[in-house]
């Protein structure tokens, strides 16, 4: 069953149940209405009877005044009189005003209990004179009113139902637009938007859903783009460790395979000590590729984090570019014991900084770079690495170096900032992370 027409059984229920209440209450009045009147009538007719039989022992024509007597209630709607004979048999009775009869079942439901009065003449001959009550007149009155309610009851029932069926299916139209808003938005269709009309409610439903729709066609924007990237990335990453591998394992590996083959030669000519200093240049070759080898795992995988902790981590990260670019001066503070930092910052913290790195060496031509790590005053984890370069913030802003990290960064619910350093000169990137009840539903 659809939603209108629930809404639309429900109020017409509301409506039948309060129409029957009203009738019931309404019959139920106009019975004890119709009982106090009978009553009154037949009251009536008894004085009426009691002064004429008062008179009656003077009339020089008793039966004459008695069928006058009878005939004064010709006519009436709640009480019937009736002449009864010594002998009991009936010898006259009033004729109460015609009225067409209502249905024997509304006529049981309207019978009221009020006895009759038997009154006896004072005149011999005749047994008794009985008033009656009348009814059938009152509840033919009674079924015409009632079968008029029902009338304008019906009527203004259906009109009633006509004109909710109708403000319903107006008011609940824009549903059917949501449903086909959802449907496409669940096929991953976020373009789609519904018209923001109707009631108040709706109107605001409305806004939801196209709000919602231009949240998630910006996240899956978002998300397309992040993957162009992490595309990118990788293709660069590749290429990184292809040159790493070309320019570094290529010439020590020929340079082995040469020393070897040096190594045989002398060997077969008897130059045993000629031959050993071939082999410990051999093994020199192997310990510098085994650096080398260590080296590239470290920036694929921070094995020493997992290893060592978060400060002997960035140590070697340091240590690494320090080694290879000895006209840097590298200046590494980091104030907070490592305890103090929740460990699931820890792996941001170090891309952070080994991110930053990366992008001040590579292309900053820098002569000094700041790293450090520090806890601010209301207990947020700050990674800042600044440099005084020419270039870095430039490639950073052109890469997606910093759109990488900002995203690790947001992730951890925390904010991040880049941008020149003091006099226009350099670049310097600030991380700052929440270390409380945020840094752990980030680890969960």
């Amino acid at each position: 069953m659809s939603l209108r027409l629930r809404v639309v059984v429900a109020i017409a229920l509301v409506l039948v149940f309060s129409s029957a209440v009203g009738i019931a209450l309404a019959g139920w009045q106009a019975k004890q209405s119709l009982t106090e009147e009978l009553t009154a009538a037949l009251t009536g007719g008894r004085q009426t009877v009691a002064s004429a039989f008062e008179d009656l022992p003077r009339s020089d024509h008793p039966a004459r005044d008695l069928r006058q007597l009878i005939a004064t209630f010709d006519g009436n709607r709640h009480v019937a009189a009736i002449l009864y004979r010594a002998d009991g048999r009936r010898l006259m009775a009033s004729h109460p005003t015609p009225v067409g009869a209502a249905p024997a079942w509304f006529a049981s439901l309207f019978h009221p209990h009020v006895p009759g009065v038997l009154l006896t003449p004072p005149v011999i001959g005749y047994r008794s004179l009985a008033l009656e009550p009348v009814f059938a007149n009152d509840v033919a009155a009674i079924w015409a009113e009632f079968v008029d309610l029902v009338l304008v009851l019906t009527t203004s029932f259906l009109i009633g139902s006509t004109l909710i069926w109708m403000t319903v299916g107006r008011a609940l139209r824009p549903l059917s637009d949501f449903s086909s808003a959802f449907l496409r938005i669940g096929s991953g269709d976020y373009g789609v938007t519904v018209r923001e009309g109707g009631p108040l409610e709706l109107v605001r439903l409305g806004r939801g859903v196209n709000e919602m729709t231009r949240r998630l066609a910006a996240m899956q924007a978002r998300y397309q783009g992040l993957e162009a990237q992490l595309r990118t990335l990788q293709d660069e990453e590749r290429a990184d460790l292809a040159r790493d591998l070309h320019d570094e394992i290529g010439p020590h590996l020929f340079a082995v395979n040469v020393d070897a083959a040096m190594a045989q030669r002398l060997i077969a000519a008897g130059k045993g000590s000629e031959a050993r200093g071939q082999i410990e240049a051999i093994q020199d070759a192997v310990a510098h590729m085994q650096r080398l080898v260590r080296d590239i795992l470290g920036r694929l995988r921070p094995t020493e984090l997992i290893e060592l902790g978060l400060t002997a981590a960035i140590g070697e990260l340091v240590a690494f570019w320090g080694a290879r670019h000895r006209d840097i001066h590298f200046d590494l503070r980091l104030t907070p014991d490592e305890a103090a930092i929740p460990s699931a910052l820890h792996e941001t913290l170090y891309r952070v900084v080994q991110e930053g790195l990366n992008n001040a060496v590579r292309h900053g031509r820098p002569t000094r770079i700041e790293i450090e790590i520090s806890l601010s005053g209301d207990g947020d984890v700050i990674a800042r690495v600044t440099d005084d370069g020419a270039t870095s913030g430039d490639a950073a802003l052109a890469g997606f170096g910093l759109i990488g990290m900002r995203e690790r960064v947001d992730a951890a619910h925390g904010q991040l900032t880049a941008g020149r350093g003091d006099g226009g000169r350099g670049w310097s990137v600030v991380a700052r992370l929440p270390s409380g009840a945020e840094a752990a539903e980030y680890a969960t």
